[in-house]
């Protein structure tokens, strides 16, 4: 029976070594150090730790961080919801209600402003950014 490997066209010297390559990057992986970004700045209504830069947001006055999930939970927690209502992010620092109609239809039924001014940086913001590595 032939190996899968060389009936694509691999001879058997090939494909050790790209299992070694794999292997190698499967070390490099689970070898990896944690990131700083792991011990981020505190969210302002849970009070735990930001470890993603990309799921968070300014509170309201701007100062401190959040997470996107805990905004969302705040303001359905807020807001009455009917059926086949729900809360979603708009763009541009702004929740909506919204009410589903189909799959592919939706109507907003309320505009929730949360950043005063999503286009700030904050110094949060900054200091995370500044902890990614490059590539």
């Amino acid at each position: 029976m032939k190996n899968p490997d060389e009936s694509a066209g691999k001879s058997e010297n090939d494909v050790s070594r790209s299992r070694r390559r794999n292997d190698r990057r499967k070390r490099n992986r689970r070898n990896r150090p944690q990131q700083e970004r792991a011990n981020g700045p505190d969210c302002a209504l849970c009070g735990n730790p930001i470890r993603d830069i990309s799921a968070a947001m300014n509170d309201p006055s701007g100062e401190n961080p959040v997470h996107f999930d805990c905004i969302v939970k705040q303001l359905s927690e807020k807001e009455t919801l009917g059926n086949q209502e729900k809360i979603v992010y708009l763009g541009s620092g702004n929740f909506g209600v919204v009410r589903i109609l189909n799959n592919r239809k939706f109507e907003i039924l309320k505009k929730i402003p949360y950043e005063e001014n999503p286009e700030t940086r904050s110094d949060w913001r900054m200091n995370m950014r500044l902890d990614i590595p490059e590539k």
